[in-house]
């Protein structure tokens, strides 16, 4: 309840529901350079990352699935 209290009354405090998503201070990888990554595509547009773990499977995250 304090804590609350202390958010609400502090004007300087920012709260926002925009969060940011992505890859930070990534470097762009060469074509063809990592054979064992996918790219789970629908409509021809990317729509989550995974990468071979086997000739028949492809580990992905959990929220590629969320839906």
């Amino acid at each position: 309840l304090f804590f609350l209290i202390v958010v609400a009354t502090d004007s300087s405090i920012s709260l926002s529901t925009h969060v940011n998503v992505g890859i930070v201070n990534g470097t762009e990888a060469k074509a063809h350079s990592r054979p064992y990554m996918v790219s789970i595509q629908s409509n021809e547009k990317h729509v989550c990352g995974g990468f071979l773990i086997s000739d028949e499977f492809v580990l992905t995250a959990a929220h590629c699935w969320n839906g």
